[in-house]
């Protein structure tokens, strides 16, 4: 195997995600986990779960989370979590209005 084949599979392989997209991810994480704690989306048994408290504490999280890396995102990327942010606190009300 020539040298800089070599070298190209060893790039692959150490290739991690950058600051940002470690950032998104665990943004990603946490969000599903929002829906699921609305009860809008299933959890990993298939089971709808709802909890009130739970979803505060997440939404609450993202709200935070997003202030923090406003400056480190692009602006697409940081509208496009806005609005998602925003989608949430709007199912929030929807899905806990007494």
């Amino acid at each position: 195997m020539s040298e800089e084949k070599v070298g190209k599979e060893k790039e692959q392989i150490k290739k991690t995600l950058t600051p940002q997209e470690t950032v998104i991810f665990a943004f990603s994480i946490i969000e599903e986990k929002a829906w699921i704690s609305l009860g809008l989306v299933k959890d990993a048994d298939g089971e709808f779960h709802k909890s009130r408290e739970e979803a505060k504490l997440l939404i609450d999280t993202l709200s935070k989370m997003v202030e923090g890396f406003e400056s480190y995102l692009e602006e697409k990327t940081l509208k496009n979590i806005k609005n998602q942010i925003a989608n949430l606190q709007l199912n929030f009300v929807n899905q806990f209005k007494k």
